[in-house]
C-alpha cells in the first residue's frame, strides 16, 4: 500500500509533456549551457574557473522556470551575444 501511494504521488507531481516548440527550445538552452561550460575550460586559474561556472549556473537557474516562448527566445539571443563577447575576450587573454 505504501508503494502504491508513493507511485500515485510521483505521477501527480510529474510535469506535463513538452510541446514540440518547448522541446526544441529546451535543446537550444541545454546546448548554450554546454557551450558556456566548455568555454570555461580555457580559464587557467582554478578559482576563476569555479567562479565563472557558478555564475553561469546561477544565471541559467534564474530562468529555469520560464515558460513564455518569446521570453526564452530573447534570453537565448542575449546569451548568444554574451557568449560571443566572452569568447572573443578569452582569446585576447590567452
Amino acid at each position: 500500500m505504501h508503494c502504491t501511494l508513493r507511485l500515485a504521488t510521483i505521477a501527480a507531481t510529474k510535469p506535463p509533456p513538452l510541446s514540440f516548440q518547448q522541446f526544441i527550445q529546451r535543446g537550444k538552452v541545454i546546448a548554450m549551457y554546454r557551450k558556456y561550460m566548455r568555454l570555461t575550460k580555457r580559464i587557467p586559474d582554478k578559482n576563476d574557473k569555479r567562479e565563472m561556472r557558478q555564475w553561469i549556473r546561477g544565471d541559467f537557474d534564474r530562468y529555469r522556470s520560464e515558460t513564455d516562448a518569446q521570453k526564452i527566445e530573447v534570453l537565448l539571443a542575449q546569451a548568444t551575444r554574451q557568449y560571443k563577447e566572452m569568447e572573443s575576450g578569452m582569446f585576447s587573454m590567452l
